[in-house]
């Protein structure tokens, strides 16, 4: 009875393993691909206009893949597989960045990384007037304690950010004036606050438009 209980026991445990594990994809929630490409240095190429980041990975005719990582280790941008080549992969702010692409075909499956950096003077803050209102995500997210948010207004506004729990009470006013055509950042500091689920609004004219944030303690 012993004996066939402790076969019994591994056959069920059997049964809850996998036969096969499945190969990873060049890009997940974390950086990097997990060992499923070899290394290949010289394989990708980027440049920058804005803050767009346009990438070019050399060797291949078939989909490629790539991701955008800040230098606090988060993705910003990912695609998964695309046909074009190059791509464009956008980050949400100003900052060093570093950008991981491979492909999948031919094997063996290849990746390499090169680094780029986005800064204000290169983006032109107000040097151009957008042609849309736009909230953009906050970056990072989850932050703790502080984070970026950037706004776009394509035409003179009284402009607000405010900031709202979850329960929709204002905990904070970052911006309340009166704002010429433009792209601009403010930064949000939490020290103060509890962790948790935020909303961050942005009010230009009567356009409105309102995202979540998440802090970390």
């Amino acid at each position: 009875m012993k004996y066939t209980l402790f076969f019994l026991a591994i056959g069920i445990s059997l049964l809850f393993i996998p036969m096969s594990i499945p190969t990873p994809d060049q890009n997940g929630t974390t950086p990097g691909c997990d060992g499923c490409h070899t290394l290949q240095d010289g394989l990708v190429s980027a440049s920058v206009s804005g803050f767009d980041v346009l990438v070019t990975v050399n060797g291949t005719t078939s989909s490629v893949a790539g991701e955008l990582v800040n230098d606090n280790g988060t993705v910003v941008s990912v695609i998964n597989s695309t046909g074009n080549n190059p791509f464009t992969l956008t980050a949400p702010g100003p900052g060093l960045y570093r950008v991981n692409a491979g492909f999948k075909n031919p094997n063996p499956r290849r990746w390499d990384s090169v680094m780029v950096n986005i800064s204000l003077t290169d983006v032109g803050e107000n040097s151009f007037s957008p042609s849309e209102f736009m909230l953009y995500n906050n970056y990072p997210n989850p932050f703790n304690p502080s984070t970026t948010i950037r706004y776009s207004i394509p035409e003179a506004s009284f402009t607000s950010i405010k900031i709202y729990d979850a329960l929709g009470n204002q905990v904070s006013s970052l911006v309340n004036e009166t704002k010429t055509a433009g792209t601009y950042e403010v930064m949000f500091n939490a020290t103060n606050l509890s962790s948790g689920i935020y909303y961050y609004e942005l009010q230009a004219g009567s356009f409105t438009q309102t995202k979540k944030m998440i802090l970390t303690k």
